[in-house]
């Protein structure tokens, strides 16, 4: 664990670890000191908890930062149970691994699917996070922003989303894609505003290559039908947690659209927009630290 005799270079360079929970063992990347308030980061697909090493550089005077590999993902473990893919189930991963790490209350901050899960872990224990961080990842519960959002993308037959058709249909991007995930991690891995580190990029390719996580990666696609039947659900219900939505405004599949109406969603939100694409902490990690900072603590 991080503690104040670690030097400075440990805090720049964080800390790996595997920690084993009731719900399988999980990687997690740790930066800063274990005595500041804490700060649970959750990445997005393709990526794993390396998107956010070169942000740690800027937040780790601040907070005690913990970024876990999803289930699936990264260097955690390879569970084949479809259900467990469910957005739900991982949110339920999340408080696993916070509960190991003695952390009762903390900010949290959610990139893609990290966004949805983090959304996830606000209707399940409100009273844990005292702030929160949605990244690029539509609001589970805006009805409204997805309808308007649909509008657009549906003129052009959901063109940008054509990889999340893909990945959900059974044995099929098993069939196509082993031996081939540098092709198609360095695919999605372009950034818009900059590029995305080529350290992360390979990081990346590395745990793709890891065996079952073509498989575990299309689950989380494969789970998309149970997971909007849920938020169908939270369509009733307001988030009373202080909220920042930070939005790459450049993003082709998490348009602009989608954020319409979070009013009627979240009590207290405010939207920050950066110029970037999809992958926004990968291609402005001091921009998104900033925002986040302010948010959190100025």
């Amino acid at each position: 664990m991080a503690n104040g005799t670690h030097s400075e270079s440990y805090y720049f360079e964080g800390m790996k670890k595997s920690i084993q929970t009731n719900r399988g063992d999980f990687n997690i990347r740790i930066y800063g000191n274990e005595g500041n308030f804490p700060l649970v980061l959750l990445h997005g697909w393709p990526q794993t908890s390396y998107c956010w090493h070169h942000l740690a550089v800027y937040l780790k005077v601040d907070f005690y930062i913990i970024a876990p590999d999803l289930r699936g993902m990264g260097d955690s473990n390879r569970s084949l149970d479809l259900k467990l893919y469910e957005k739900d189930e991982m949110a339920k991963d999340i408080f696993a691994i916070v509960d190991e790490l003695g952390v009762e209350k903390f900010y949290l901050a959610g990139h893609d699917w990290g966004g949805a899960i983090v959304q996830e872990m606000a209707f399940m224990y409100p009273n844990r996070i005292s702030k929160l961080i949605v990244l690029n990842m539509i609001i589970i519960n805006n009805a409204i922003g997805q309808a308007k959002a649909s509008k657009i993308l549906v003129k052009d037959l959901f063109r940008s989303s054509w990889y999340q058709f893909f990945m959900s249909i059974k044995e099929f991007p098993e069939a196509l894609l082993k031996g081939k995930e540098e092709v198609w991690v360095r695919f999605f891995s372009r950034g818009i505003s900059n590029p995305i580190p080529e350290d992360a990029v390979e990081e990346y390719i590395r745990c793709y290559k890891i065996p079952h996580s073509i498989t575990t990666a299309a689950n989380i696609y494969r789970t998309i039908p149970n997971d909007r039947a849920r938020w169908k659900k939270y369509e009733t219900l307001r988030v009373e947690i202080p909220t920042n939505i930070i939005h790459g405004i450049l993003d082709p599949v998490i348009i602009k659209e989608y954020l319409i109406g979070i009013e009627e969603s979240y009590a207290d939100v405010k939207v920050t927009p950066l110029k970037g694409g999809h992958f926004i902490v990968d291609e402005q990690p001091k921009e998104v630290a900033k925002a986040m900072r302010r948010f959190l603590i100025e």
